[in-house]
């Protein structure tokens, strides 16, 4: 007969800041969780901004993409004509924009390909102003060069390791965890680095996630649904209580 695997804490690798929203609703399921950042966001010189900035709002762009919350707290409250069409990745993103000031005309399904795959082919003049990670994919720009838009990319923050506390690193590797919550690339990868046991689920945010984590060498236990933290903790609870394969299934 199959068993229910022990329920151990689930660790939220969030960066500073970010991670309340999704141990909370990881704790309103009965889970254990606890949040603790392997990478924090740092934002660029607004002085590196000002220029692009300054360009949005005298209407030089076509487009405005964003697809980060991070990314539009790096924006400010940026001034966009209503001759620019704004468009944002995933429902979150969207919220940020709104809360800034900035209306949003198209939002894309969580990933990049769902934005790139959203946009028709370029219209004559076309061009797209992409505020993003120093260390973002490049689906998004080289998926709007293909179809003929013209993009200035923009650093807009970049991230950076954080130095984890060793009961946390140790208890990661040694199997403490009964799952981490992976929500980037960048994440994924540092998670990597640190040392993931074989019996930790890796759940992540979405398929550029997932797809980062199997690189670098993680199974992937299960994907959010959608990229939010309330569908994040349903994924953590369905990977955690499925029922346990008896021993002599395992590979």
């Amino acid at each position: 007969m199959s068993a229910a695997r022990p329920l151990r804490p689930v660790l939220v690798a969030r960066p500073p800041g970010r991670g309340d929203a999704a141990v909370a609703q990881l704790r309103a399921l009965g889970l254990a969780a606890e949040h603790q950042a392997l990478i924090r966001l740092v934002g660029a010189d607004p002085a590196l901004l000002a220029e692009p900035l300054a360009a949005l709002a005298a209407g030089d762009y076509t487009h405005l993409v964003v697809t980060s919350r991070t990314a539009v707290d790096a924006l400010g409250r940026p001034a966009v004509p209503a001759t620019t069409q704004v468009v944002a990745v995933g429902e979150g993103t969207a919220e940020a924009l709104g809360a800034a000031g900035v209306r949003v005309d198209l939002i894309a399904a969580g990933s990049g390909e769902a934005l790139v795959d959203l946009l028709p082919p370029a219209a004559p003049g076309a061009r797209v102003l992409f505020p993003a990670s120093a260390a973002a994919s490049r689906t998004v720009p080289d998926g709007l060069r293909a179809k003929g838009y013209r993009v200035q990319e923009v650093t807009a923050y970049r991230p950076e390791p954080v130095a984890v506390p060793p009961a946390v690193a140790e208890g990661l590797a040694a199997g403490a965890y009964g799952a981490i919550v992976l929500t980037s690339p960048m994440i994924a990868r540092r998670a990597a680095e640190l040392g993931v046991h074989p019996s930790t689920a890796v759940v992540t945010i979405g398929a550029p996630t997932s797809a980062a984590a199997r690189a670098a060498g993680l199974v992937v236990g299960a994907q959010a649904a959608e990229p939010t933290d309330a569908a994040l903790a349903r994924a953590v609870q369905q990977v955690l209580t499925a029922p346990a394969l008896p021993d002599h299934h395992r590979s």
